[in-house]
C-alpha cells in the first residue's frame, strides 16, 4: 500500500503518532495485567517503526 502525503501532513501524522506512542508508553506503565503488556509492547513497536519510516 502506498500512501502519499504531503510534508505538512507527514509531520502532522508523525506529531499524532508521537503523542500516541507516549499515552501508550503511561499504559503499558500503568498495565497490571502481565497478559496485556507484550500485546502493547508489540503495538509500541509498530508505533516506532512507522515513526521512523516519516521521519
Amino acid at each position: 500500500m502506498t500512501l502519499e502525503l504531503s510534508d505538512k501532513e507527514r509531520e502532522l501524522l508523525k506529531d499524532i503518532l508521537q503523542l500516541a506512542l507516549g499515552d501508550l508508553r503511561e499504559e503499558i506503565v500503568k498495565t497490571e495485567a502481565s497478559k496485556w503488556k507484550p500485546l502493547l509492547h508489540d503495538e509500541e513497536d509498530t508505533l516506532r517503526k512507522i515513526i521512523q519510516k516519516l521521519s
